[in-house]
């Protein structure tokens, strides 16, 4: 059976009543997302809502949402890449990434609130993985708020 593009209901942190989904490292991700205590409210990025300019074009991420954390709220934007898409320095999915790297940078160094943090995941990790902790620790790509609070390296 496949999920591709079928909008699929019943979550209880979505934005949207449906959301539609292009494989199913996607979709796991939106359970992954929908089933964490510290996830406050998350939404599937399509119809695009959010987009960063970039040198290769728009990044489009997959999914926005905010995590809450003691006293600290936090922003977060997770792109789902496919490993085919992820080949090689220099590749428009790197570049991509860089870009929304150098947008949460920014974002941190103003000190603008909330800070914004970005994973960039594949697909295989999102597929296996069963907490989101776990998958975002696979991430390919990532800038942190807490590196960035405490000046330390991404």
């Amino acid at each position: 059976m496949s999920l591709f593009r079928v909008p699929i209901t019943n979550w209880k942190k979505s934005v949207y009543k449906a959301a539609l989904f292009e494989s199913a490292p996607e979709f796991q991700a939106a359970l992954l997302l929908d089933g964490d205590v510290s996830v406050r409210w998350w939404f599937r990025n399509d119809p695009v809502q959010f987009r960063i300019s970039t040198p290769a074009g728009h990044f489009e991420p997959d999914f926005v949402y905010e995590v809450k954390s003691k006293d600290l709220v936090t922003m977060r934007i997770l792109e789902v890449k496919g490993e085919h898409l992820w080949n090689g320095p220099g590749s428009v999915a790197r570049i991509k990434a860089a870009g929304a790297i150098s947008w949460a940078a920014a974002i941190a160094a103003a000190k603008i609130d909330p800070l914004w943090e970005f994973h960039e995941v594949l697909g295989q990790d999102a597929e296996n993985s069963t907490t989101l902790g776990g998958m975002l620790d696979k991430a390919v790509e990532r800038f942190e708020t807490k590196s960035a609070v405490l000046g330390g390296k991404n």
